[in-house]
């Protein structure tokens, strides 16, 4: 099979377009070709989060790789068949390791195998979706499609620096944490249509704290029973140990077609109150779209749904974020993915996916 040649630079130009090529590298067996990695960052290249999710990948299909260096910005990725058993990763840093699990679980999936992976770095960073993310809002979807997965959380893990979280691409201070990554064998994806977006039956407002006084999380609750109406029955803080002070609030929400949970990270010199109107805007945005796929499931749905061969959801209208993905899975796979207008909701699209084979 032809190499697949990837521009690094193109559309958004972030590290998606890199976890998305690795992951169907795997599953079609076809090599990589990468150049301009992040090419208009203000540290282009690999980082250290990047290059472990590289090392991941080369793990799982014991892949031929070149170029897999901090600040590199060509790579070459030469897959040999996924295999499965104990991996342990350590990104070295308090990059994210939900990034990681982004890069190896749906080739894991695809290739039918048995995977316990242990991943050592960041559980809640800035521009990467926390541990609660994964493990609440996508996986659901990912057993609805025939997955047999589980993630668990051994061990927070936060970046330190200016911005809680620290560098964008990963940071060397802060307390690594831990994650659980296993796959069951036998799991194979098929097509599922998330659609309707019905009545709320839950929600949740989450403040995880560590080495911070509890009135920060009571004054971030305080912003989101007032703006959003919930109780404080529905309002949870949650301290954990870490080495690092660090805020992180979440809020959830819960319909029968799944859930949507927004998240806003505490920065050095933020007030709590702004953090929490943050996420309170962000949710709003949410609700008032009045759709059951939210901006960031919208972008991780596109791959197993294309890998599955079809799959049809609601969401907004499609993230520059997504659209690059959209573009790097077409470099693999003979797929259609269309994103058509909702008639019966201005401003919704509907996101059809329909493989034709591989390329």
């Amino acid at each position: 099979m032809a190499d697949v040649a990837i521009d690094g630079s193109s559309g958004e130009g972030g590290g998606q377009i890199l976890r998305t090529s690795l992951a169907l590298a795997m599953i079609t067996g076809r090599t990589l070709h990468m150049r301009h990695i992040r090419a208009g960052r203000a540290k282009p290249g690999l980082r250290r989060q990047h290059l472990a999710c590289v090392e991941a990948a080369a793990r799982l299909c014991r892949a031929e790789v070149r170029g897999a260096a901090v600040s590199s910005q060509e790579l070459v990725f030469a897959p040999g068949p996924i295999s499965g058993g104990d991996m342990m990763i350590d990104i070295g840093t308090a990059g994210s390791t939900t990034l990681v699990v982004q890069t190896i679980l749906v080739p894991a999936i695809a290739a039918g195998i048995e995977l316990h992976a242990v991943i050592r770095g960041g559980t809640h960073n800035p521009m990467a979706p926390p541990f609660e993310f994964l493990e609440r809002v996508w996986l659901p979807h990912l057993r609805a499609m025939g997955a047999r997965v589980e993630l668990t959380l051994d061990q927070h893990g936060f970046a330190s620096g200016d911005r809680a979280g620290g560098d964008r691409a990963g940071t060397d201070r802060g307390d690594h944490g831990q994650i659980t990554l296993t796959v069951e064998p036998g799991g194979a994806l098929r097509p599922i249509e998330v659609l309707e977006t019905g009545p709320i039956t839950s929600r949740h407002a989450t403040a995880i704290l560590a080495r911070l006084p509890t009135h920060v999380a009571e004054r971030e609750h305080a912003v989101v029973r007032e703006r959003l109406g919930w109780s404080a029955a529905e309002c949870e803080v949650r301290e954990v140990r870490a080495g690092a002070t660090a805020n992180v609030l979440l809020l959830e929400i819960e319909r029968a077609s799944g859930r949507e949970l927004v998240t806003s990270l505490g920065e050095k010199r933020l007030r709590a109150e702004t953090v929490a109107a943050r996420a309170c805007d962000d949710l709003a945005v949410f609700l008032a779209a009045d759709v059951p796929v939210g901006e960031h499931l919208a972008d991780q749905l596109l791959l197993p749904m294309a890998v599955a061969g079809g799959g049809r959801f609601r969401s907004g209208a499609l993230s520059r974020h997504a659209t690059t993905n959209v573009a790097t899975i077409g470099a693999f796979l003979d797929v259609a993915i269309d994103a058509a207008d909702d008639a019966a909701n201005s401003g919704a699209v509907i996101v059809t996916v329909g493989s034709r084979g591989h390329a």
